[in-house]
């Protein structure tokens, strides 16, 4: 007689539930390191630094008071040059952190916006998830197998 639920009945629920709960794990470590991540730039010169994060973008800008020398605009030149800088800093950082968590996801999850929309797919996913298996598991020990 044909088993009545098919390939579920030998799946190996508790393996499956901890594959899941690792991927939880490292998803959550990621997102830590993303919260803690920080771009830095400092100008050729040394007078100007500034320093962003995933967060809120440009976190810090120290300016030397030696830079009250330069044209104001020689000094908006060098800010946008140092935010430029720092924010690439940052995206090499996330990137890196998304590639060693994820994989081929790591450039898609460098963007905050698109970070925390997986994150709740990956939530929502986990509850599924955890829903169909433990109704699977019912149904497979009311069926005696």
């Amino acid at each position: 007689m044909e088993n009545p639920l098919g390939n579920f009945a030998n799946i190996d629920v508790e393996a499956f539930l901890r594959d899941s709960e690792k991927r939880v794990a490292d998803f959550a470590k990621a997102q830590e390191e993303v919260g803690a991540a920080v771009g830095r730039a400092t100008t050729a010169d040394g007078l100007i630094s500034v320093e962003c994060t995933a967060e809120g973008g440009v976190s810090r800008l120290d300016i030397d008071p030696r830079a009250k020398r330069m044209s104001v605009h020689d000094m908006s030149v060098e800010i946008l040059a140092a935010i430029r800088e720092a924010d690439a800093d940052l995206q090499r950082q996330l990137s890196a952190i998304m590639t060693s968590s994820f994989g081929g996801l790591g450039e898609a999850m460098g963007d905050p916006d698109t970070a925390q929309a997986l994150a709740e797919a990956q939530q929502a996913y986990e509850r599924m998830m955890s829903d169909a298996m433990g109704e699977l598991d019912r149904m497979r020990k009311k069926l005696g197998y």
